[in-house]
């Protein structure tokens, strides 16, 4: 089954959450490489009152990661082991 992987990023990030946003676009590429069961969507808000509208953001420090609804990072650097658990898990959410 498909995992949905959301990425919650500002339009206009600081230079710290853009390097930050760039290195996730590379993690996810590397994950989609590994798997191919993956839904990737990339969401930009310009204006922060719409944030609210995405299903599983629970802390509002960006770049986000959503899997399957459910916010696994926050502003942070995520570990590569750590979305590789995050995405079997998911997977088994649908078996």
């Amino acid at each position: 089954m498909k995992v949905k992987i959301t990425i919650v990023t500002l339009k206009e990030p600081c230079s710290a959450c853009l390097i930050l946003n760039n290195l996730v676009k590379e993690i996810m590429a590397k994950l989609q490489k590994k798997f191919d069961n993956l839904d990737i969507q990339y969401v930009e808000f310009s204006n922060l009152a719409m944030i609210h509208e995405i299903e599983g953001l629970e802390v509002e420090k960006f770049p986000a990661i959503i899997v399957n609804g459910e916010q696994v990072t926050a502003g942070e650097l995520p570990d590569i082991n750590y979305l590789i658990s995050a995405i079997e898990w998911g997977s088994q959410q649908h078996e």
